[in-house]
């Protein structure tokens, strides 16, 4: 029997620590020792691993423990809640505020004390629940609670009406009206209603006492009367309760409302009593109607008027106001909003007016902005606030003329007002009247609003327009437009001539439209913008650096720069 002998490997270590010196090749025991060693050192480095892995987790758990998100107030968790949910929470909406509640106790806790989160709840699920909206609206505490009610798609309605007998109208609902008469006390109350019927039949079933909380009503009427089924008595009003001091109204159609002594269906007592009106309508083809509305609106102090895309006409019949203003003695602040043309402003005086907002709407088949604001200094000698925002530009020549007649101006924004300085001769459909010798040509015409300011601040000296000025704002500029004019009327403001007062321009903000750059073009392109702006006393820089190439199938195919312009008067330009 051959004799069995035993062969041991030797520790890696001492092989390593020989074969190291040497340029030997190991035999098989010593290869066998050094790949068992880098195994061990293999299982090493993976439980060094894993309890470094685990000491890093221990680690962030320590540091999560001290992190400054652990120390915020429950009133800053509040107002951050405040913000990221919306005004008015639905159905869904409020699901998320109420799991916002069950990331942990300092959350939940946060939320409960923020009763601005719980003092407006929304109607527009089916069925309604009492219970469910009473207890929410309880735990704003004693803050004004606001409901709001979706009720449209109503049995009332004609194209509605169900032929199998079933009736609905969300403004009727029991649970609803039980919630009008016992549920918490409302401030605001938000009524969403198909045709005009749904609103009679509320007033209907509550008791006068229950309107006395409500300072705030808004109404929104999608259909007419015209709209209302067969067996039910129409009535031509809206019984506006009394204590109702902030109104808005939305009419699907205006001409389908009111009656001479009763405009847009409401009495002249309501209207004499409202400092705050909002009204919007779908077709304005009886627009006088609404005149004869205002009227009555002596003690108004806020009025917004929504056109909903839609011209401003008036009726040759029924209630025609020819040659005749409104007046409006304590109006402070007015808003049109969504306007394609109108002239309401030539049919307005506003002596206390302060902030006068524009917003137009694009319309087809118009090359400008069409809007009427004969004698600014008459109709509103003390605005301070004036912020235009058109989808198409407006005469530099009118609205020139606006800004110098009216001085006590502070404020101004004009987004998109700004016209491009090559539109042709012809395109405000006149020959403009302001002109200027230039070079070889006969003359030019001026075709830019401060190119017009800034001459007329030359020839008149110290009766510099826009004197008061502190705020600039001129946004949405064509990329074509000669930067110099702007350049040398706030150049111009900036010096002090002999006699005349510092100018008064403290913040000045100028965006351009996003504009094509060519494919060769790079940022040294634009240092004369810099250099132009340094030399009239600006510190300006340019960003970013690099101008990406324009590709055609991007979907975004235009690629902004940004020019912020530090220092007095502080300025922001934006290609």
């Amino acid at each position: 029997m051959p004799l069995q002998t035993h062969t041991t490997i030797a520790p890696s270590s001492i092989v390593l620590s020989r074969l190291l010196f040497h340029n030997e090749v190991p035999d098989a025991l010593e290869a066998a020792s050094i790949h068992q060693g880098i195994n061990d050192i293999k299982g090493e480095i993976f439980r060094l691993q894993s309890q470094l892995e685990y000491l890093e987790r221990l680690l962030q758990k320590h540091r999560r423990v001290l992190s400054a998100v652990r120390r915020i107030p429950a009133g800053v968790w509040g107002r951050i809640f405040t913000f990221v949910l919306p005004f008015c929470l639905r159905g869904n909406e409020r699901r998320e505020l109420l799991h916002l509640t069950l990331v942990c106790r300092a959350w939940c806790q946060a939320a409960r004390l923020t009763r601005r989160l719980w003092n407006k709840y929304s109607v527009d699920t089916h069925p309604f629940s009492y219970k469910a909206a009473k207890s929410w609206l309880s735990r704003s505490g004693d803050l004004p609670k606001s409901l709001e009610v979706d009720g449209l798609a109503c049995g009332h309605c004609k194209k509605f009406r169900r032929d199998n007998g079933d009736f609905r109208c969300p403004i009727i609902h029991p649970e609803l009206v039980k919630l009008l008469l016992e549920g918490p006390v409302l401030n605001h109350l938000s009524l969403k209603c198909q045709v005009p019927l749904c609103f009679k039949k509320l007033c209907e079933r509550l008791h006068p006492s229950m309107w006395i909380s409500i300072k705030s009503l808004t109404i929104w009427i999608e259909d007419g009367w015209r709209q209302v089924i067969e067996g039910e008595v129409m009535s031509h009003s809206f019984d506006i309760p009394p204590n109702v001091t902030s109104l808005e109204i939305s009419l699907g159609y205006a001409y389908d409302f009111g009656c001479p002594d009763r405009p847009l269906c409401i009495s002249p007592i309501v209207y004499a009593r409202l400092t705050s009106l909002s009204f919007n309508s779908g077709a304005w083809s009886n627009g006088a109607a609404f005149l004869a509305a205002l009227k009555h609106c002596t003690s108004l102090e806020s009025l917004t008027i929504n056109f909903v895309c839609n011209g401003w006409r008036y009726d040759d019949e029924d209630y025609r106001i020819a040659g005749r203003s409104v007046s409006l003695p304590c109006l402070r602040t007015l808003q049109l909003q969504q306007a394609c043309e109108t002239d309401i402003l030539e049919h307005l005086v506003m002596p206390a007016l302060i902030e006068l907002v524009v917003r137009g709407e694009y319309s087809e088949g118009e090359r400008e902005f069409q809007w009427y604001f004969p004698n600014p200094q008459v109709r509103c000698p003390n605005l301070r606030i004036l912020r235009l925002y058109t989808p198409r530009s407006v005469d530099p020549s009118e609205l020139a003329a606006i800004l110098k007649y009216l001085p006590h101006l502070t404020e101004v924004t004009l987004s998109g007002a700004v016209p491009d300085i090559h539109a042709r001769r012809d395109y405000y459909g006149h020959e403009p009247k302001n002109v200027e010798e230039v070079g070889e040509h006969r003359e030019t015409p001026m075709r830019d609003v401060f190119q017009m300011l800034h001459s007329w601040d030359q020839k008149y000296g110290a009766n510099r327009n826009l004197s008061s000025l502190q705020v600039l704002e001129i946004l949405d500029l064509p990329e074509n437009y000669n930067f110099s004019y702007i350049s040398n009327y706030i150049a111009a403001r900036s010096r002090k001539p002999p006699g005349e007062a510092s100018d008064t321009l403290k913040q000045l903000t100028i965006t351009f439209l996003p504009t094509r750059f060519l494919k060769n073009c790079n940022f040294g392109d634009f240092k004369n913008v810099q250099e132009v702006l340094e030399r009239r006393g600006i510190r300006a820089s340019i960003t970013p650096s690099e101008l990406k190439p324009f590709r055609q199938d991007w979907n975004e195919p235009l690629y902004p720069f940004r020019a912020q312009i530090p220092g007095p008067p502080l300025v922001n330009v934006t290609y």
